[in-house]
């Protein structure tokens, strides 16, 4: 910046001591016309060294001007994923069917472990927030994860590619229900058992929750089959499953609240005393 402001003064005393020497030769000839040849080479010549001076400045100016936009660039960049986010929570919420039954909890996920056997979740939503142990986490209709603790205002949730979660799922296409177990050698993939020959399966079938559980509602995405092989030994298929959900990169999701949950679990209770 110093030095951008001494070509700047320099420039100035250039240009002043041009048109003083130029305005001194006017006054000692006496021609009309080469006086009027000297106004306008003066003028001329200030607009060039005004004009290079101005380039010179400028390009010195370029690495600043850059930083500034690249700072302003990244800062757009965040706001634009902020709002596609938001944007792409909110359609989602719009788009489900009403259930009187079901309460969504907006959360942000502040940090997550993904490569290890089980995996946790932090969100910045706790028991202040209504969230209580137990209740499903999605993200854009993909199954995510379980809460397993909570604090006032944050929660842990256990992901679905962690070796203590198996979910209830089924086919989609069929209906067929089924478990879904989180496959030991890879936690982008899941595995599926004993699939009876008869059931029509092919690569890509989407698997969906069952419903039948109290932690996800029917219908949330779990994730495609990937693999389908045959078990002669129980005359069934077995499948591997990808995982639908990019653990790595979610970053918003929401909590399943079921409002009925305490009454259910009550009734289960008295189900298994008998």
């Amino acid at each position: 910046m110093k030095f951008l402001k001494i070509l700047s003064s320099l420039k100035v005393i250039l240009v002043f001591v041009l048109l003083e020497i130029l305005a001194l030769l006017m006054f000692s000839n006496r021609s009309v016309f080469q006086r009027s040849r000297f106004v306008r080479f003066s003028m001329e010549t200030s607009s060039f060294l005004y004009s290079k001076s101005n380039e010179i400045t400028s390009y010195f100016s370029l690495k600043s001007t850059n930083e500034e936009l690249a700072r302003h660039n990244a800062e757009l960049q965040k706001q634009i994923e902020l709002l596609q986010n938001t944007v792409q929570r909110q359609n989602y919420l719009t788009s489900l069917e009403y259930d009187s039954t079901i309460a969504f909890i907006p959360a942000k996920i502040v940090t997550k472990t993904v490569n290890n056997i089980d995996n946790y979740f932090i969100v910045n939503k706790g028991a202040k927030d209504g969230v209580k142990e137990g209740f499903g986490v999605v993200s854009n209709g993909k199954v995510v994860g379980v809460i397993q603790y909570v604090s006032d205002h944050y929660s842990a949730a256990l992901l679905i590619i962690s070796s203590k979660i198996k979910l209830s799922g089924k086919i989609k296409n069929d209906g067929y229900l089924c478990t879904v177990v989180r496959d030991n050698l890879s936690t982008s993939k899941a595995n599926i058992e004993d699939i009876p020959y008869h059931i029509d399966i092919k690569i890509g079938d989407t698997i969906v929750t069952s419903g039948f559980s109290t932690i996800f509602p029917e219908n949330y995405i779990i994730g495609t089959i990937a693999k389908i092989t045959s078990n002669p030994s129980t005359a069934s298929n077995d499948l591997k499953i990808d995982y639908v959900t990019d653990f790595i990169r979610v970053n918003y999701v929401e909590i399943i609240a079921p409002k009925d949950i305490e009454e259910i679990n009550q009734i289960n209770t008295q189900i298994i005393e008998q």
